[in-house]
């Protein structure tokens, strides 16, 4: 074998050692009464730290049974029916990665009277006169806390819940009410994304879906179920 040869093969050897070396790396969480070694390259807080934000005066501690991660594109679309890899951002196409955040212990019981909370907060908005409309991308309905520019929805920048159409008591009952943002694209058409907290078998799960992939919202939860059992210690 040629000298060049050996040396290109050396190199390829040492990059391969490298990138499997950086997903050989795990941290400890626990989440009830259960220990995970998630993988250094799921973790948000890892791939995405600020240094100088730990500095910060006044920042609330993350609890203690708390998980952020950071799942690819690719991963879930082949793990959840119906997730689409890719979505619309401001001008171009966009890998649609997510961030889920997992918790457990207190803050995870404390479910059900922080969807109370939420369905108060809707009943009231309504009670005030707010603006209900039917959303073009799902079988449920807006309730408009901020419009845009002028007052009308999808010009500017616009707050909104999602709620069923026969009620917001239709809610699922591991469901808190849906809350989103929407904005204008290059073109000036809305894109939105919409915050999801969904509890199941004992925790809750925090993240975003972006409009292309809000039909898969339910499906997350058992999705990183799945992922967590595969990292239990």
């Amino acid at each position: 074998m040629k000298r060049d040869h050996i040396i290109v093969l050396a190199i390829a050897g040492l990059g391969a050692a490298a990138m499997a070396e950086s997903d050989l790396g795990s941290t400890s969480y626990r989440l009830n009464d259960a220990t995970y070694a998630v993988p250094h390259k799921y973790e948000f807080m890892r791939n995405f730290s600020v240094p100088w934000l730990a500095g910060v005066k006044g920042l609330d501690k993350e609890p203690d049974e708390s998980i952020w991660l950071l799942l690819p594109a690719s991963e879930l679309s082949d793990g959840v029916q119906g997730y689409k890899r890719l979505f619309h951002g401001y001008s171009s196409d966009v890998e649609a990665d997510m961030v889920v955040n997992v918790l457990g212990g207190k803050e995870a019981r404390e479910f059900p009277a922080d969807r109370s909370r939420d369905i108060a907060m809707v009943r009231q908005e309504l009670a005030n006169g707010g603006l209900r409309r039917r959303d073009t991308t799902t079988v449920w309905d807006r309730v408009y806390w901020l419009v845009g520019e002028e007052g009308t929805p999808g010009q500017g920048g616009s707050l909104f819940y999602l709620v069923p159409r026969d009620g917001v008591e239709s809610l699922p009952p591991n469901w808190r009410v849906p809350s989103c943002q929407g904005s204008p694209d290059i073109n000036g058409h809305e894109r939105f994304d919409c915050r999801f907290t969904i509890s199941d078998k004992g925790l809750t799960f925090n993240f975003t879906l972006r409009q292309e992939n809000l039909g898969a919202a339910s499906l997350i939860p058992d999705y990183v179920l799945r992922r967590l059992k595969g990292w239990r210690a």
